[in-house]
């Protein structure tokens, strides 16, 4: 199977007209070609996202011409540009490829080199001037880990699992700034894989959910995998009711996302009466409505979904309960430095002996330490046996949790550390 990897691109147009915009993208998408040595056939979908000063409908169309026949593609507005440039014109490329990712080339042409301050190869600044992005290489970006709750530039690419518009990406863009690159994955494992082999400079796991618990898939991977635990974000998630611009909530017969969000918001659609038809995934379910068109149909997902998609949020908050919260491990190789207050993160599994598990958690009571999670998971090599992940306050390197943690290698088969981090602030459940 090949590596996904994302390709962008961006230019702006003179006028909102449609000799324009198909003139400039089939100039991006030529560029983007030429750069990156493209075959349609390569390429799994590609999303196109105008500001709201420009027709939507016409992107794609450039595509067309050009011969992306059998090429998925998507037009989207985006309602608020965070960079404020006007008449501009993105694409997002999912490329599968086993090329290296320092084969990768973004173009930025005309006015839209602005949007990359960052990079220092802007040709004199004039209209049709490009600048072409390389992606760093593994090396160059492994550093930029350490670091993991400052906003950094657009160096800086994130795994995450799901499609864009994902309640994950909601948390990356909470955590890191609206500018950090988001990469989606197909799967958690591919998260581990894409920091590993160099795609991305750290990866967002879920690991915990306030209303459904832990998901143990995540577990299992810290304990199989080699990757440290770098940060933690908590998301308050807020499930959105999103429907084609124009939709009323008399037009409503069905309302399609994924299973738990469904669940999670049973109350408020059986009130309505409206049939709950279940999605692989609420940003996937979004997706397929702005492609699909389909009427007397809504969606639930986040506001990050309507804006991608080009949807309308018809009511934010229809979750039934006001205390859902996912809370995500950021994952990385290198080790944060300690921070006003770290938390730390380890597995182990005892002996099968009367009193082990009360021997081993005993070397942190008596030295004060608290311990904010512990949960048991089956070892997958031994049947009846168990592994403990436990979350406890303070950093390894902090005195007590040191001496712990020494004093647990003593008592346990063994003991991984998957990593010490400055802990997510905590989110206000009742905010509106």
């Amino acid at each position: 199977m090949m590596t996904c990897r994302g390709i962008r691109g961006a230019t702006t147009v003179r006028e909102n007209s449609r000799s324009e915009i198909l003139s400039a993208t089939e100039e991006l998408l030529r560029a983007l070609i030429e750069a990156n040595h493209l075959d349609p056939s390569e390429i799994a979908s590609a999303i196109f996202t105008v500001t709201p000063d420009l027709d939507a409908a016409f992107p794609a169309e450039a595509a067309r011409r050009m011969g992306w026949n059998r090429v998925p593609l998507l037009d989207t507005v985006a309602p608020h540009p965070p960079d404020g440039l006007p008449r501009c014109i993105r694409i997002l490329i999912h490329w599968n490829t086993d090329r290296p990712p320092s084969t990768v080339r973004h173009i930025y042409l005309r006015d839209a080199v602005g949007l990359r301050p960052d990079l220092q190869q802007e040709k004199g600044g004039q209209e049709g001037a490009g600048l072409v992005e390389t992606d760093p290489a593994p090396g160059a970006i492994a550093g930029a880990v350490a670091s993991p709750g400052v906003s950094g530039p657009a160096t800086i690419v994130v795994a995450y699992q799901g499609e864009s518009g994902a309640y994950s990406q909601e948390a990356i863009y909470q955590h890191f700034g609206p500018h950090v690159s988001a990469m989606p994955c197909p799967t958690f494992e591919a998260i581990f894989t894409a920091v590993e082999e160099g795609q991305a400079t750290t990866g967002l796991l879920p690991v915990e959910n306030s209303q459904t618990g832990s998901i143990t898939q995540a577990y299992d991977l810290l304990l199989e995998r080699d990757l440290r635990v770098v940060g933690e974000v908590k998301l308050r998630v807020r499930h959105c009711l999103l429907a084609l611009p124009g939709t009323t909530f008399a037009d409503i017969r069905r309302v399609r996302s994924h299973p738990q969000a469904l669940a999670q918001c049973e109350r408020y659609l059986k009130h309505r009466g409206w049939e709950m038809v279940p999605a692989y995934d609420t940003a996937g379910a979004a997706r397929e409505l702005a492609a699909t068109r389909e009427p007397s149909t809504a969606v639930i997902a986040s506001a990050l979904a309507a804006q991608i998609y080009g949807l309308e949020v018809l009511e934010a908050g229809i979750e039934d309960s006001s205390e859902n919260t996912t809370r995500f491990f950021l994952l990385g190789r290198e080790e944060p430095p300690p921070a006003a207050y770290s938390k730390t993160s380890i597995v182990f599994a005892n002996p099968h002996v009367p009193g082990a598990l009360y021997n081993a958690l005993g070397e942190f009571a008596r030295r004060g330490i608290n311990l904010t999670k512990i949960e048991s998971r089956p070892r997958r090599n031994r049947p009846w046996h168990y592994v403990f992940y436990v979350d406890m306050e303070g950093h390894w390197r902090d005195p007590a949790v040191h001496q712990a943690l020494m004093g647990l290698l003593t008592r346990t088969a063994f003991v991984k550390l998957l990593g010490s981090y400055p802990a997510a602030p905590e989110v206000n459940d009742h905010a509106d």
